[in-house]
């Protein structure tokens, strides 16, 4: 989990001056193809076959819409709403994960699941500090991308346990590529070789997230490995500093730390 939250972590740094120069769909798309030559050449080395999407793998054809809506919801989102605001409204997905573990899945329920969710939410509070922020409508996005990502890590619970991690990511990423196709269409633009080789770095480190993703899912229960979402925003912080120079107040150099202690407390616990 640890090491699918850095690679997309890098990704998302490198598309957040990617996403100046074309439109998010366009951009899911176009990335989405990159990503399936990709998976398609990691498979033919493995001597795995390459699975096409049908209606006998409902769960991942399930997963691969639910990974369209958070990345569309959350792409457009950032669009209209302060970077800070957006962030901490998507990072309530472990809180929606370890939720739906307990009522889908009959998870455990004790607080000590409970407890290093809270704490890490609560730390990125104090990192991204929101405070004062006016409701609206456009604030329901990163929200929808926050459950479609929580849905997204349930439904991988349910794929039979026969495929492997690249076949299943290979499906949710036809499913994407179809999606984002056809709302594409209406907004094309011209891709410049600089923007071509920023998407092709940030297919492959996606590609490399999503079978790591997958296999934390498999491994663990999705209420103990939830924490460790949040190790998404220390590295957040260490690529902000390095590409754009941003530095932390008190506050978010506490919030940090408290992230870190979610995660020991949950291995501690468990």
């Amino acid at each position: 989990m640890i090491l699918a939250m850095a690679a997309i972590t890098t990704s998302d740094a490198l598309v957040k001056g990617l996403l100046t120069g074309i439109r998010p769909f366009q951009f899911i798309f176009v990335r989405a193809l990159v990503i399936l030559v990709i998976l398609a050449l990691a498979l033919r080395l493995t001597r795995r076959p390459i699975l096409i999407p049908s209606l006998r793998q409902p769960w991942a054809l399930a997963r691969g819409g639910f990974e369209l809506m958070s990345t569309g919801f959350w792409l457009t989102g950032l669009q209209f709403i302060a970077l800070p605001t957006a962030a901490t409204l998507a990072w309530t997905s472990p809180i929606m994960v370890t939720l739906l573990g307990i009522l889908i899945l009959r998870e455990s329920a004790a607080i000590s699941r409970w407890l290093p969710v809270l704490m890490g939410f609560g730390g990125v509070l104090c990192v991204t500090q929101p405070w004062g922020t006016q409701w609206n409508l456009l604030l329901l996005l990163p929200l929808g991308a926050a459950l479609a990502s929580a849905s997204r890590e349930l439904s991988t619970r349910f794929i039979d346990r026969s495929l492997h991690p690249l076949q299943i990511a290979f499906v949710t990423v036809v499913v994407v590529a179809l999606g984002s196709a056809v709302i594409s269409i209406f907004q094309w633009q011209s891709i410049s070789f600089t923007m071509a080789g920023g998407i092709l770095v940030s297919a492959l480190l996606v590609s490399a997230a999503f079978p790591l993703l997958i296999s934390a899912v498999r491994l663990g229960e999705i209420s103990f490995i939830a924490p460790f979402f949040f190790t998404a925003i220390p590295f957040s912080i260490v690529l902000g500093y390095l590409f754009w120079g941003d530095t932390l107040n008190f506050l978010a150099m506490v919030g940090v730390l408290v992230i870190i202690g979610a995660g020991l407390l949950t291995v501690r616990s468990n």
